[in-house]
């Protein structure tokens, strides 16, 4: 795989007649929300010796939940009919500007 074009295309073959209207949006919701929260308990663990340590099995468990993210990010992009290249191109322009916001020098 080598664009979020390609990616999408993978993550979003699960069936949308498989899930009711209210399903195609409170399901990739949900999930980002499960996995945020899991995702924060995760490195709280990792971090709870006072030093962020990841051991192997939490690293594997991390990047499992970083995919999952990534699969409900598609799944609702791809039902309110933007691609996550756009939301990538997005999020470049707006880390461009936050940074040009903390730079004293382009203010």
């Amino acid at each position: 795989m080598k664009t979020f074009e390609e990616f999408q295309a993978v993550a979003t073959k699960v069936p949308p007649s498989l899930r009711n209207n209210l399903d195609r949006i409170s399901f990739p919701v949900i999930g980002l929300q499960e996995e945020a929260g899991r995702i924060g308990s995760l490195l709280a663990r990792a971090s709870s010796s006072g030093r962020f340590e990841m051991t192997p099995e939490q690293r594997s468990k991390l990047q499992d939940k970083l995919a999952d993210i990534l699969w409900y990010v598609a799944l609702l992009c791809g039902e309110t009919g933007i691609t996550m290249q756009e939301v990538a191109a997005h999020s470049v322009a707006q880390l461009e500007e936050r940074l040009k916001q903390l730079d004293p020098d382009q203010r």
